[in-house]
């Protein structure tokens, strides 16, 4: 996901940003890019992903779409404060495990897992990323 793009197509129209986990998957960063590095992507079989989930209107879920093409969209069931809701999230098309991450985009995260507070614990394993 083009998280620039996507950020100019939601500021503004954001209804509500909580904190969200994601259970039995894990954050990889493996959505080959241009310059043959692995962004972020989610796949099933972990120990759970951490996030937000924004509240936000379909036309301006369309417009993430259009500006994702290396990503789709699905449903997932994620738990914000012990209950779970549906929410939808992105995943890459085209992923290989031979690329390495893209250490901006571990940067980016890590920053916005501490602007948004997730947990402490997250926050330092994403630190050993880089």
């Amino acid at each position: 996901m083009d998280f620039e793009k996507a950020g100019r197509i939601l500021k503004g129209k954001v209804k509500s940003a909580k904190v969200a986990f994601l259970p039995d998957y894990e954050l990889t960063f493996n959505v080959v890019s241009e310059f043959g590095t692995g962004n972020p992507n989610i796949k099933k079989g972990g120990r759970g992903v951490w996030g937000i989930v924004y509240e936000v209107d379909e036309r301006d879920l369309n417009k993430l779409d259009k500006v994702s093409p290396r990503y789709e969209r699905i449903k997932v069931r994620v738990l914000i404060d012990g209950k779970e809701f549906e929410a939808w999230t992105y995943i890459g098309k085209k992923v290989s495990d031979d690329v390495p991450p893209d250490k901006s985009c571990i940067e980016r995260v890590i920053k916005g897992a501490r602007t948004h507070g997730l947990p402490e614990e997250y926050i330092k394993w994403l630190e050993s990323l880089l």
